[in-house]
């Protein structure tokens, strides 16, 4: 979101407008990345691959704005932080990953958005009708986030399941970043950032929120983290994709500090519970089917008291062996899950 916290310490360099040709295949998995033909900067025409998979965010309760990738028609992957916020009141600390959930009906979903400004068939070429109605979250994104210095950036990824499916848009695969193509294989990110850099006050804003692209190389990976220092982003652009030389998802925008950008890599790990979850909406998330109760998200289950917030979480293996009256944790006499 275009205020998350952990974008305090992001330096953007500005976005360079490149001269080249458009591209004009309209099937995003079938264009093969070529530097000549990648409008660096500005997006022109969003209505084109893989542009047209992208999309935009924004909560409606507090008009943050984000970014995401449409993986099936009814499906958006984004950023875990971008589908949830702080506590209300909650004291800012910046190493903090946020916990709450969002109301997903409360984001709207842009699919290939042409900006604050145009024909109504440029800003919407795939309508503007669409809305979160359930969220997924790895588990061990709550574990690292509930742990005191805990990085939840190695599986800061959700899944936004739509109230209906986006109608024309195309979907990008997923693919997994290899070790041997760090500092080799080109690789772009796009989205919607709020900032257009140097990185300081005086910064550029956003203001009509336009599509915009950057492509450089992963410099290391670690863990399931691939850090960047040539691939530009600010905030509004988490939860947007990296992608490869075939316009295949290989990681989700994260964070940035000093040390560069960060995105979470979609290893084979990660690429099964998306597909898992795609499929099968059992362990899908909203304030109405968790506030108050324990919810079981894998081989764990995670506590969210009354206002939505994760506060405790519990291996199975472990929960069996606290007996089923154990109160030490909370809501613990209440074992369902709906």
């Amino acid at each position: 979101m275009n205020n998350f916290k952990k974008w305090g310490q992001l330096s953007v360099l500005t976005l360079t407008m490149l001269l080249g040709v458009q591209m004009t295949n309209n099937h995003a998995d079938a264009y093969v990345f070529d530097t000549a033909k990648f409008q660096k900067g500005q997006v022109p025409d969003t209505r084109q691959a893989p542009f047209s998979s992208i999309v935009f965010i924004v909560d409606g309760e507090t008009g943050d704005s984000a970014s995401g990738v449409l993986i099936a028609p009814d499906t958006v992957l984004t950023a875990a932080h971008v589908v949830l916020r702080e506590r209300d009141g909650a004291a800012a600390n910046p190493s903090d990953w946020p916990r709450q959930l969002i109301n997903p009906s409360s984001l709207s979903i842009r699919p290939a958005y042409g900006g604050d400004s145009g024909a109504t068939a440029e800003r919407y070429p795939f309508g503007w009708y669409y809305h979160g109605q359930t969220v997924s979250i790895p588990a061990e994104y709550f574990e690292a986030a509930l742990r005191p210095g805990g990085d939840a950036g190695d599986n800061d990824i959700a899944l936004i399941h739509l109230n209906q499916p986006v109608q024309g848009a195309p979907t990008l695969s997923l693919a997994e970043f290899r070790p041997q193509d760090v500092n080799r294989e080109i690789v772009s990110v796009i989205g919607f950032p709020a900032t257009l850099g140097p990185g300081n006050n005086a910064e550029p804003e956003n203001l009509e929120n336009r599509m915009y692209a950057d492509y450089g190389t992963v410099a290391t990976i670690t863990g399931r983290q691939l850090l960047t220092t040539n691939v530009n982003w600010s905030n509004g652009n988490s939860g947007g994709p990296m992608l490869n030389a075939f316009n295949q998802v290989v990681g989700i925008v994260s964070a940035s500090n000093s040390y560069g950008n960060f995105a979470t890599r979609i290893d084979s790990g990660l690429n099964c519970w998306i597909q898992e979850r795609m499929h099968e909406h059992e362990q899908a998330l909203a304030p109405e089917n968790s506030s108050g109760r324990w919810r079981q998200l894998g081989n764990q289950r995670v506590y969210f008291d009354q206002n939505g917030e994760a506060t405790a979480i519990v291996s199975q293996e472990n929960e069996d062996n606290l007996g089923v009256l154990d109160l030490s944790l909370p809501g613990r006499s209440n074992h369902s899950d709906l």
